[in-house]
């Protein structure tokens, strides 16, 4: 695996960070730049998006990351760090501090995924018929929307998170990048038990950030993780999705 990324900043601590769905390093340019005193961020592009190359179909397993992290750290003589993850990033924080926890300073989470996974992403990625199911509603548009009407009737899935999917899917390059990342990304998934444990061993600082207007990752998907956590500092911000990474840096400046 080789995974693209643009190093900003010389500030003496290290920030490792990764970006949601659909995004690339530039999610965390301005989030660098404004901490560039302090911090030396490497902001990566996760397989399937920007200028990182990986096949597609394959599936990214913890040893997989960890390898690839391991090299990465040796690479540039890191030894402590701190990461921050938005969204589908949140994944990929998850399994660094899983892997890396005895090293990390401060864990950042925006919205992340992969603390809770809704009952619909696990029907879609877990079984090879599910999966089937799943690759003819993403690149057939007709079918997807059905299916997002009648699921949006329902109410198991929110209007605006409808809409988002949709803007998400409104090309073939989108449609392969949603498609690979969801299926690449399956096996990272974790026991909030075990991070909380990690998290409390290790005495590391933990950030939350949510937004209280977010159809996609609403607030409730943290609380698996954030129950567990005494010191956690969780910020409910007044916005909703796109605009968490943005809106933290404020509040952060006053943190970190």
């Amino acid at each position: 695996m080789k995974l693209h990324f643009q190093k900003i900043g010389n500030g003496q601590k290290i920030l490792l960070a990764f970006h949601g769905i659909g995004q690339d390093f530039l999610c965390f340019k301005t989030f660098a730049e404004t901490f560039a005193d302090t911090y030396t961020t490497y902001c990566f592009d996760l397989p399937f998006h920007g200028k990182s190359q990986f096949p597609a179909n394959e599936v990214i397993t913890k040893n997989t990351w960890k390898d690839f992290l391991s090299n990465f750290l040796e690479e540039n003589q890191i030894s402590n760090f701190s990461i921050i993850g938005f969204s589908m990033g949140g994944r990929f924080a998850l399994a660094t501090l899983e892997a890396f926890s005895t090293q990390i300073d401060k864990l950042i989470l925006i919205a992340p995924d992969g603390i809770s996974e809704h009952p619909l992403y696990q029907m879609a990625t877990r079984f090879k018929l599910s999966r089937l199911i799943f690759k003819t509603l993403i690149f057939h548009h007709q079918y997807f929307l059905l299916v997002a009407t009648l699921l949006a009737k329902l109410r198991l899935v929110p209007q605006k998170a409808i809409r988002f999917a949709l803007k998400m899917l409104d090309s073939t390059e989108k449609q392969q990048q949603v498609y690979y990342s969801w299926l690449g990304f399956r096996e990272l998934n974790f026991k909030m038990s075990y991070i909380a444990e990690l998290i409390l061993q290790e005495k590391i600082e933990v950030f939350i950030f949510v937004g209280k207007y977010d159809a996609i990752l609403p607030p409730k998907q943290i609380l698996p993780l954030s129950k567990k956590l005494s010191d956690v500092r969780l910020v409910i911000l007044e916005t909703g999705h796109t605009k968490l990474v943005e809106k933290s840096i404020s509040y952060l400046i006053q943190e970190i």
